[in-house]
Parts: structure tokens; sequence; C-alpha cells
């Protein structure tokens, strides 16, 4: 492992993942470096893009720099990323540098029959206990894309990089860990109350059901509250992982 630890290390260390016996490391030319576009660690021995790689890989060229070879760990986390065994580095996840791996789910109650994480709970979990340890956060619900090669790993903070893929939101942002914990609470408090993601994502007041429960005065004040989050990371993320309380 390097120094900086990259997606596929973050990986390779949380999943535990090996390279399956029948592929090989070899020597490679002089100066080469990891063929992945943002990897591009100097390597001596590595591995042919060409073995690692085969025709069903997507998006080939989005992801290495022509041909070349691959470092260990983006190898690794390439020969697994296979059907036949459950797709490991197609999920979201969560997994920090000393090798603590989530795989977390949106629903806490799908979560909870599965034994997995929910979002919901496990962003308020890491936060201040994690504070500033390297961190790897994908989320998303598509369990057969190859996204990892896209994320990046960062300090879990003010700046926290999260590889967003929901809705019109397809790449890296960054969020402020605590304010996102402040947003989703708000976010929880409007949807226990009644109010639909739709409008909390838009506007509350065309929700006449719950603005009729409430009363407009409460109403206006959590649209105000909303209105200094829409717009940015942490609320996309916050109404994207959501969930109700007890009302």
């Amino acid at each position: 492992m390097s120094d900086y630890l990259t997606p596929a290390e973050m990986l390779v260390r949380g999943l535990g993942l090996t390279m399956p016996a029948d592929t090989h490391a070899v020597d490679v030319p002089a100066g080469a470096t990891c063929a992945l576009g943002w990897c591009g660690r100097p390597i001596e021995r590595g591995y042919a893009v060409g073995d690692i790689t085969t025709d069903a890989t997507n998006e080939f060229l989005d992801h290495f720099r022509g041909g070349g070879y691959l470092c260990e760990p983006c190898a690794i986390a390439f020969r697994n990323a296979s059907p036949r065994l459950g797709n490991p580095t197609a999920k979201p996840v969560l997994v920090f540098g000393d090798g603590t791996y989530y795989s977390p789910m949106i629903a806490r109650r799908s979560a909870a029959e599965r034994g997995r994480a929910c979002w919901s709970d496990l962003i308020r979990e890491v936060w201040p206990g994690r504070q500033g340890q390297a961190v790897l956060v994908i989320l998303t619900l598509d369990f057969k894309r190859r996204l990892w090669p896209r994320a990046r790993v960062g300090a879990l903070g003010e700046r926290t990089p999260v590889l967003l893929d929901e809705g019109n939101t397809r790449g890296v942002v960054y969020v402020d860990w605590q304010r996102l914990i402040g947003c989703l609470d708000l976010v929880e408090e409007v949807y226990t109350a009644g109010f639909s993601k739709r409008a909390i994502r838009g506007c509350l007041l065309g929700e006449t059901g719950a603005l009729s429960q409430y009363g407009l005065s409460q109403a206006l004040s959590w649209e105000r509250g909303l209105g200094s989050w829409r717009g940015t990371p942490e609320f996309a993320i916050a109404t994207f992982v959501a969930q109700k309380g007890e009302a």
C-alpha cells in the first residue's frame, strides 16, 4: 500500500479482497505508472490492463489512459468486480482507512432486516468520533455500475468527498459532515411531519394536507429553514437518505 490512500486501496482493505490465483503480476517498463486515470502511481511490477479487463468492461476510455498496466490495488478491485462474486466493488460504501467497512442501505427497515447500516443512522454514528480520518463514501442505488474509479478519498470533516449518484447529481461533491447532520435533522423533522420529499426539495406550501395539520406559521418556518439548504450538496444527500421518525 502507498503512503496515500486511493479508492481501490480502501475497497481492497475494507472488503479483504485478494487477486484471483489465475492472475499474476509482471515486470513493467521503466517509468511506468498505473494506467487508471486518477491513480497514476509509479509501479515496478503490475498487471496488464488487457489481463484485468474483458470485452464487457464498460467505459474503458473513461477509466484508462490507453493500455499499459495497473498497480496491485486497482487491479484487485477490477478483477473482483464480477457478478459471480456478487459485485462487491459495485455497492454503496462508507469505508475508513483502518479498514472499517459499511455497505449502507437507504431504508432503515430493510437495512435492519439484512444486518446492514442505514445511511441516515450511519452519518450520525461516525461523527465526531471519526473526525479527521480517511474515508471513502459512495452513495448510490445502482449496484451494477463500477463507480469507485470516479470516487475520491478524503478526511471526514469540513470538506468530505462523497461520490453521489442520484437524480441530477452524478459525481463527487464535497460536504461539511457536521452541517450535513444539521441539514438531515431538519429534513427528517419535516419528512416525519408528513411532507413529501418532493415538497421538501421544492416548496412545502403546495401540500395542503400537512399544511393544514401544522399551520401556515410552522410551515413557513420550516420552509425558510429548508430554503437556506436547497442547492447545497448537504441538502442533496439529506433528502436522498432521509427516513421518517416517530411522529
